[in-house]
């Protein structure tokens, strides 16, 4: 008896040892980086653009990890931005202001958290080579001021028929372009699709114009396709960024604050390691939509094409204040003059405080400081 219960006291022992060390083993392993039971999980919808493609820079360098973020992409359709969102298939998207005041209304839940990317030139109307377009360079080389040019070019648009995204930046584009230039709205004909799909249809032959993204006036230009008019001659820059709910953001501002932070260091990373990063978006944009876009285009488009501000400062600077080039205020309200009196989308104007990016700011700066550098 004496001996068995020797045994019993032995073999429990041995078994509260192993116990203990298993246990100081799974303890070590959740408080490792690798740990996805300490992380905070986010999905984020992005879509197959050289600007919205950027954070996933932040999963290929693990700062997201670093920063305790378990984070996944989704990749969607522009105009699939709204509903993933609202279906809570994503918690945060990259997306633009011009979306949230045109989904607000059927979505109140929706706000934009934060900017991070101005659209200074990107947009463009590109025309089909055979109708015999002419650019804005052309009339200002027949001598006409840029303001005039600007207007005979939008002119050459009415009676023909436009293919672009409405209930975008996209759509609004071709709405301000044609109604600043004296085009009455029964004068075009818009065709309403999808970016890539429209621009299938496009090159198949369908319309005479087209409004879309960088991929796809990257393929037509380099299928001698026209371009009409780009940037502010068409509208007011649209703003990039973070969307969201909010309530997400109520339940997660730290983990979104830790977010935007790296944003921020993917920003200063792509500025000095433009190579190996315009490497990785373009595959992956070539791979999602047949662009064809190369480094070289890449570059472009993030240093002359578009403004990435990369501290808080520079968001201030050129987005949140009045004086800014991309202030957020003017590009919203010409969002809600758009969809409530001119293409009549929504009942009702948007009001400012959707846009949470000034508070947000404060909470960033008092954070990390506003003059971030380095990576």
């Amino acid at each position: 008896m004496k001996r068995t219960s020797k045994v019993l006291s032995l073999l429990l022992i041995i078994a509260l040892a192993m116990s203990a060390c298993g246990g100081a083993s799974e303890k070590k392993e959740q408080a490792g980086n690798g740990s996805k039971e300490e992380l905070t999980k986010i999905t984020i919808g992005v879509s197959p653009f050289q600007d919205t493609l950027l954070p996933i820079i932040g999963e290929e360098k693990g700062w997201f990890e670093e920063e305790g973020l378990d984070v996944s992409f989704e990749m969607l359709a522009w105009n699939a931005v709204m509903p993933a969102l609202a279906s809570g298939s994503v918690d945060v998207a990259v997306y633009n202001t011009t979306g949230i005041v045109s989904g607000h209304n059927k979505m109140e839940e929706a706000i934009f958290l934060y900017p991070w990317n101005i659209f200074t030139e990107g947009q463009a109307m590109m025309g089909r080579p055979d109708v015999g377009f002419k650019t804005v360079e052309d009339f200002e080389a027949e001598g006409m001021s840029h303001e005039d040019a600007v207007k005979e070019t939008a002119l050459q648009l009415k009676g023909k028929t436009i293919v672009t995204t409405m209930g975008s930046d996209m759509g609004k584009s071709v709405i301000e372009v044609t109604e600043n230039n004296g085009i009455a709205r029964e004068d075009f004909e818009v065709i309403d699709m999808d970016p890539d799909q429209g621009l299938a249809a496009f090159i198949s032959g369908t319309g005479d114009a087209y409004v879309g993204g960088i991929p796809q006036r990257t393929r037509l230009e380099k299928e001698g396709y026209t371009t009409m008019l780009v940037g502010p001659d068409l509208a007011p820059v649209p703003i990039n960024g973070w969307i969201s709910t909010d309530s997400f953001t109520k339940e997660n501002e730290e983990a979104l604050l830790k977010l935007q932070h790296v944003m921020f260091k993917v920003i200063r990373y792509t500025e000095e390691n433009m190579e190996e990063v315009g490497n990785i978006i373009t595959d992956k944009i070539n791979s999602e939509t047949g662009a064809g876009m190369t480094v070289d285009q890449f570059e472009k488009y993030f240093t002359e094409i578009e403004d990435f501000p990369g501290n808080a400062a520079l968001v201030n600077e050129n987005i949140l204040d009045e004086k800014g080039f991309g202030y957020w205020k003017r590009t919203w309200d010409n969002d809600n003059k758009y969809f409530v009196e001119v293409d009549k989308l929504i009942p009702k104007e948007v009001p400012y405080s959707a846009f949470k990016g000034e508070e947000f700011q404060q909470k960033y700066m008092d954070k990390y400081g506003a003059d971030e550098s380095g990576y």
